[in-house]
């Protein structure tokens, strides 16, 4: 939420409302969830059979969304401290914008960024198309091999990605998870409210 838990506090307090009383909801809807997912287990595990005929009804779906590759990438940072002023910022930047049109191959983008200064190039990361955020994966999927993405300025500076390898997977795909993930959603909330009713009916209230 991007606030801090005092703020945050001081924010749910101005609208009646504790923040203890939040934490004591969250923890009861974490043990629910724990408990329905442990009592149903098997009944919620959705079959790729199912994922599969899914897939084929919405067979008209963008190839992109039908299609997984293995990508390896190495992330890069050019580190700008916190609270530098706009124009390093920018420096860095330019400076990012430069070494990309430089890098032909992972190699190289190795030998750079260790070598260089305030940056840092980190171990080669391997995930699937269906583990790499929509917005990332349009950006990869726009690289070539070898090559850098566009700079992007974060907390930690202006960071790259470093494409190293990419190569076709059926191990999953966005479309598929995405489907997996809902059709899971479905059942849980099927087993929950059920269960629910199940133990309201059980329930005893005592008076006293």
């Amino acid at each position: 939420m991007r606030t801090t838990p005092e703020a945050l506090a001081k924010s749910l307090e101005s609208q009646g409302v504790r923040a203890e009383t939040l934490k004591a909801r969250m923890k009861a809807e974490m043990v629910w969830t724990s408990l329905v997912r442990g009592r149903y287990k098997e009944s919620l595990q959705v079959g790729e059979k199912d994922v599969a005929a899914a897939v084929q009804v919405k067979g008209g779906e963008d190839k992109k969304e039908t299609e997984s590759f293995e990508d390896q990438m190495r992330p890069i940072v050019l580190i700008v401290p916190r609270g530098s002023a706009r124009p390093a910022v920018e420096a860095r930047i330019k400076e990012a914008e430069a070494l990309r049109g430089r890098v032909q191959t992972c190699d190289e983008a190795n030998a750079f960024f260790k070598s260089m200064q305030n940056a840092a190039i980190r171990d080669t990361v391997t995930k699937t198309s269906a583990d790499i955020p929509a917005v990332l994966r349009e950006v990869l999927d726009k690289t070539t091999i070898g090559h850098l993405t566009a700079p992007e300025v974060t907390k930690q500076g202006v960071e790259m990605v470093a494409l190293c390898g990419r190569k076709p997977t059926t191990i999953d795909t966005p479309m598929k998870k995405e489907i997996r993930e809902k059709m899971y959603a479905e059942k849980y909330e099927a087993k929950s409210k059920s269960y629910l009713q199940e133990v309201r009916k059980a329930a005893m209230i005592e008076y006293r």
